[in-house]
């Protein structure tokens, strides 16, 4: 069970003047619905499209037009369904302020914790991980926000498609090596547009200046995963 690979095959799309082998590496939740539609799209155009998605999920799932392939993760549907249910806690305004704000840190450690652990079951899975070298892949499409995707593509030697619309910290830039100065640049989260009044800007400021311990807390792990995963001493930034 452990090492068990299922496949979920696809119908037959109709014919590309090239036909390329993409692997495709999503994250849960909303994230999944753009890289879906092009996992699809490209499958009813020829494409052979392989998805990665850990066998029990929030929405994703097999499709017409592409191939699936699960991978056993330590938790079932039923911690699913508690940590979408805080969702509803989350948004809740009343109630005593640090009441409010232990909750919703208790929430994003299990997020973050439930992020780490999928992550970990697929790429200290050896035989999964073999299974994918030996299929040939011509790229991998993914969302950088888990660095997953990023992780498997420098593993097999593979370009990388990013589908994105933001990553906390700014880590995209960061790795770009992009200015990007809290006066003019919003923050994730903040809600802000490129074009904030004094006090907008102040916030945004002091945004950015916590934006480091999220960070920390969110990626220092896959860090150290990164540096087991691939035997060399790289981060996530790079």
């Amino acid at each position: 069970k452990k090492n068990e690979v299922v496949v979920f095959s696809a119908e037959a799309g109709s014919s590309a003047a090239f036909s390329g082998k993409l692997l495709v590496v999503p994250m849960d939740g909303s994230h999944w619905v753009g890289i879906k539609a092009m996992a699809q799209e490209l499958g009813r155009r020829g494409h052979r499209v392989t998805v990665v998605i850990p066998e029990v999920s929030m929405r994703m799932g097999p499709g017409k037009h592409y191939d699936t392939l699960t991978h056993p993760v330590p938790y079932g549907q039923s911690d699913i369904d508690v940590m979408v249910s805080m969702n509803g806690i989350m948004v809740r305004s009343d109630g005593p302020f640090m009441e409010r704000m232990q909750t919703k840190f208790q929430h994003i450690k299990r997020v973050i914790d439930f992020i780490h652990v999928t992550a970990e079951s697929l790429l200290f899975n050896d035989s999964f991980i073999s299974y994918l070298e030996q299929q040939e892949f011509d790229a991998v499409l993914t969302d950088p926000v888990i660095p997953s995707g990023l992780l498997i593509a420098r593993k097999l030697g593979l370009p990388t498609i990013n589908l994105l619309r933001g990553i906390p910290c700014s880590l995209d830039m960061k790795s770009a090596g992009c200015p990007s100065p809290p006066s003019f640049v919003p923050r994730f989260f903040t809600g802000l547009s490129d074009r904030m009044n004094f006090k907008e800007r102040l916030i945004n400021t002091l945004v950015a200046l916590l934006e480091p311990l999220f960070c920390r807390l969110l990626f220092w792990r896959f860090n150290n995963i990164a540096h087991k995963f691939l035997n060399e001493d790289v981060s996530v930034a790079e």
